[in-house]
């Protein structure tokens, strides 16, 4: 499986300009290139109800395996692992500043196949949910009143300097599926962890869309930025939710 380091020194940017190019992608439905939330953050959103922040009924026994798998190959590609033959080699343990990706990574075993991993962090690890929306709530996507997690309407969040939600999301795998647009290959594996989560029909409405969107599935070397090698994880990983998790 390929990977990249991501530069740790932020680019300078214009925030006005950044939230007008939000409300473009969003009031347009254009896709976006870069998914501007970490894999695991992205699954989680889209498992989560419109109304309230309750996990829908659909994905809500397999979404911690998603949301784990979703850790490790974002730790591949940002360089602090290599999922060669689908195991696991420890590149370097140097914290990433994301408070989930940080859990991940040091929970890790040196060697660990990558679905062992996924089963054996899924029983360890604690508060899976409560890091990510604490990700989700500091970034201004999500907020929480007395003990219900509420969406912050879409007019504030664009106000907010994180500027990333859900909407976008939607978009831009709708796109990669529907128009064939190449994405980073984050989105590539986030669209595939999608379908393993049961939760295709968030994002396509029509039988002929999801049956569209599952036939990419299948096909995973068509999707930007996925190598033979990572094709094969997708690939392993998807047969995991088939086989082993329940329906």
């Amino acid at each position: 499986m390929s990977s990249k380091k991501e530069d740790s020194t932020p680019e300078p940017f214009d925030i006005d300009q950044l939230k007008a190019s939000v409300r473009k992608s969003v009031e347009l439905e254009e896709p976006i290139h870069e998914l501007r939330l970490s894999i695991s953050e992205g699954l989680y959103l889209l498992a989560l109800g419109d109304v309230e922040g309750q996990l829908l009924k659909k994905s809500e026994k397999v979404i911690d395996y998603g949301l784990i798998a979703g850790g490790i190959l974002q730790l591949s590609l940002m360089g602090s692992i290599s999922l060669k033959k689908g195991f696991i080699k420890i590149i370097s343990t140097k914290q990433t500043g994301h408070i989930f990706l940080d859990k991940v990574l040091k929970n890790l075993t040196e060697g660990g196949g990558l679905i062992e991993e996924i089963l054996r962090l899924k029983n360890e690890l604690q508060k899976v949910h409560d890091d990510l929306e604490e990700l989700l709530i500091g970034r201004g996507i999500l907020k929480r009143e007395e003990n219900t997690l509420l969406w912050i309407p879409l007019s504030e969040r664009m106000e907010n300097v994180n500027y990333a939600y859900e909407k976008e999301i939607r978009n831009t795998l709708r796109a990669l599926v529907l128009r064939g647009f190449k994405n980073d290959v984050s989105f590539s594996i986030l669209f595939s962890l999608t379908h393993d989560c049961h939760l295709l029909s968030e994002v396509f409405g029509s039988t002929s869309e999801i049956a569209d969107a599952k036939n990419w599935v299948k096909n995973p070397k068509k999707l930007a930025g996925v190598d033979e090698d990572l094709a094969r994880i997708l690939g392993l990983i998807s047969h995991f939710f088939i086989e082993k998790l329940p329906k």
